[in-house]
């Protein structure tokens, strides 16, 4: 299946107005790292003003808000088929250690680099603020995430084993987010093993 997706190819910010990010307050701005790609609903480049798109973000909001405007050079549109992410399931398949899974990242080419690993979503799930089924978290503890959306996650740099290890609990990872919020919270969330996969940026 084709759907349309931005990717952010690099920091940027999305922003209520086609506007420098400068002239608008922080409640009407949101922070979008490297490697992030969102599943949008639509997108347009506003009338008059052709160096922004407008986009309508399928499910999730920031700050009560799921239409946004994008500086067009800082994103691709992109109406490609998903491509499935290894699954996190099928990685602690292969190891010995089923507590977390193990991410082998070299640290020799990271440099400064922050938020290097990506949650890769390959089918619609939700994520959540415990590992429970969602039918018993209320909409304030669980967000619909689909298919095709890459968050970036926030982890500690790689070990001297060049391994960056995320929990896992009850069949779920626990991750947290890079320089963004859902639902007011960045970090411990979880996502079902079965439904994600885990990748680097770039």
């Amino acid at each position: 299946m084709t759907i349309n997706r931005i990717v952010f190819i690099t920091d940027t910010t999305i922003k209520q107005e086609p506007i420098q990010s400068s002239q608008l307050p922080s409640n009407r701005l949101q922070n979008i790292p490297a490697g992030t790609t969102f599943v949008i609903q639509s997108y347009s480049l506003p009338p008059g003003n052709n160096n922004h798109y407008k986009i309508t973000l399928q499910s999730i909001q920031f700050k009560g808000f799921s239409n946004w405007f994008a500086f067009a050079d800082h994103v691709q549109i992109i109406q490609e088929p998903i491509i499935p992410a290894t699954t996190v399931e099928a990685v602690i398949a292969r190891q010995t250690d089923k507590n977390a899974v193990r991410i082998t990242v070299d640290r020799n080419t990271l440099g400064q680099q922050q938020g290097f690993l990506k949650l890769v979503f390959n089918v619609d799930t939700f994520i959540k603020r415990r590992p429970v089924d969602s039918n018993v978290l209320n909409d304030q503890s669980k967000q619909l995430i689909p298919a095709g959306t890459e968050l970036v996650l926030a982890t500690s740099l790689p070990d001297n084993t060049n391994t960056v290890r995320l929990p896992i609990q009850d069949s779920h990872v626990r991750f947290s987010l890079y320089n963004v919020e859902i639902k007011g919270f960045s970090q411990d969330w979880y996502a079902f093993i079965g439904h994600v996969g885990i990748q680097r940026v770039g």
